[in-house]
């Protein structure tokens, strides 16, 4: 398993967000500085804490120094023309139409193996 480095991962974060010293990135993590330095001494970071601040940047980026640090802009969606609803609409609805009609012709088929099969108990009685 790889191991990160606390020190890298506390530098790279204090770059993303243009902080020049532990004193200062404590203070926006709302930690102390001596909790940045024990941090450092243990090769620990508090991750729940840190990710929290870290809408924007690439956490492979923070973690390892792979790729870009900010993440790319989100795509805008794109989403289909009225055109295309309305034809998904109709197919919808032939589906569903030819669904009924299947479900009715399953029904009289389940209605005609009941009779039989009562018709064929009523007979064997007796």
């Amino acid at each position: 398993m790889e191991t990160f480095s606390s020190d890298d991962i506390l530098d790279r974060l204090k770059s993303a967000l243009s902080l020049k010293n532990d004193t200062e990135l404590g203070n926006r993590l709302g930690v102390s500085k001596a909790a940045i330095s024990n941090w450092r001494k243990r090769n620990s970071v508090d991750y729940p804490l840190v990710f929290s601040f870290c809408e924007h940047i690439n956490i492979d980026w923070l973690i390892t120094g792979r790729g870009t640090m900010n993440l790319d802009a989100p795509q805008p969606m794109s989403y289909p023309s009225q055109g295309e609803l309305m034809d998904r609409i109709v197919d919808q609805a032939k589906e569903i139409g030819r669904l009924e009609a299947e479900l009715a012709e399953t029904k009289k088929h389940a209605e005609r193996l009941a009779a039989l099969v009562n018709t064929d108990s009523t007979a064997h009685v007796g």
